[in-house]
């Protein structure tokens, strides 16, 4: 099995998406992750088409449709059927949701129940699209912490909903680790972007991470890992395109070696 890399067309949300696949194409990636507002905008069957055939022609996966469906909201219910809808005239077999609007550990114990109630509902709806579920860890939800990202796959309790693992910023290193070793075995997705210093906001090359990405990376491929790290976000500092080749070029230099 084979870890991919992908490229999140949210990293370059000022453009035209067709124009991002072909800079990700050249690059060298092997798919992206579809931004789920201004990239696919309503979901219409047109605009799916015509995005998936210009990631075919460019020898592109659609690694995941990053919808903005929020399990624990008012809107799930009526947003529900419209994004798995949109995930499959996509050809692609993930959706990228959300866990809810409260950190874990500061949350109610009704918010939390209405999160796993709305997270199993969509697991089982998503069954009919033959599609899986990868959750967010973010913050402001209750896969923030490392716990309530465990805690909530664990609930779920099916192997078609886990998490969109992302080392999380001003996380020491060292912790970063034992959360990636944690968690590796419960994701089916990566998102991969850094800054050079846990306390600083500006994102850097992955190259110059303020973490270990190879210790980060190590569990996964140990686990046997086979779906995409997206790169998310990437450095301003350098222009878009050879900022998105330097980050392939570190990630791969990592998965070819299998550390």
């Amino acid at each position: 099995m084979t870890m991919h890399v992908g490229l999140c067309t949210i990293s370059a949300k000022e453009r035209p998406v067709e124009e991002v696949l072909e800079l990700a194409a050249d690059a060298g990636y092997d798919g992206v992750e579809l931004w789920g507002r201004d990239h696919v905008g309503d979901g219409s069957e047109a605009t799916c088409e015509r995005i998936n055939e210009a990631a075919s022609a460019r020898g592109l996966e659609i690694a995941s449709y990053g919808s903005y469906l929020r399990c624990g909201s008012d809107d799930f219910a009526d947003d529900l059927e419209h994004e798995l809808a949109v995930t499959d005239r996509l050809d692609t077999d993930i959706i990228r949701v959300w866990a809810g609007s409260q950190e874990y550990g500061d949350h109610d114990d009704e918010h939390w129940d209405r999160v796993v109630a709305d997270l199993e509902r969509l697991t089982e709806h998503a069954a009919d699209y033959d599609v899986e579920i990868t959750v967010e860890k973010h913050n402001n939800t209750v896969t923030h912490t490392r716990e309530g990202a465990r805690r909530l796959v664990e609930a779920i309790d099916d192997e078609r909903c886990r998490l969109n693992y992302q080392p999380g910023f001003s996380i020491p290193s060292d912790e970063l680790e034992r959360e990636a070793w944690e968690l590796a075995p419960l994701s089916n997705q990566l998102h991969l972007q850094t800054t050079r210093e846990r306390t600083e906001r500006a994102r850097a090359p992955l190259a110059e991470a303020y973490y270990d990405l190879e210790a980060i990376l190590e569990p996964f491929l140990e686990d046997g890992f086979d779906g995409f790290a997206n790169v998310e976000f990437v450095t301003d500092e350098r222009p878009y395109r050879e900022a998105i080749e330097a980050d392939l070029e570190t990630v791969r230099s990592i998965v070819s070696t299998g550390r």
